[in-house]
């Protein structure tokens, strides 16, 4: 089992974000080696943007239908009844 966690997986878009987001950390302490410290900072700042974006106002869940759709995986649930 996942231990009661939820996995997301990641699109390629996102992970190369990840790799600059990283370097560009790196750069900021003017620095060419990208560190594990970027890393996980670069993880943590696209979590937070990530549940920023697609937290859903009217359940308070993160719906990732919000990202990759435009729209909640209520509304599209909705629509599809109709």
């Amino acid at each position: 089992g996942n231990n009661g966690t939820r996995t997301i997986s990641a699109t390629p878009r996102q992970l190369e974000s990840l790799v600059r987001t990283s370097e560009a950390l790196a750069k900021m302490r003017y620095s060419s080696v990208v560190t594990r410290a970027d890393a996980w900072e670069a993880v943590r700042l696209l979590k937070v943007a990530t549940q920023a974006a697609a937290t859903d106002p009217r359940t308070g869940r993160i719906d990732m239908d919000m990202i990759n759709t435009g729209r909640s995986a209520v509304d599209r649930e909705q629509g599809e009844a109709l």
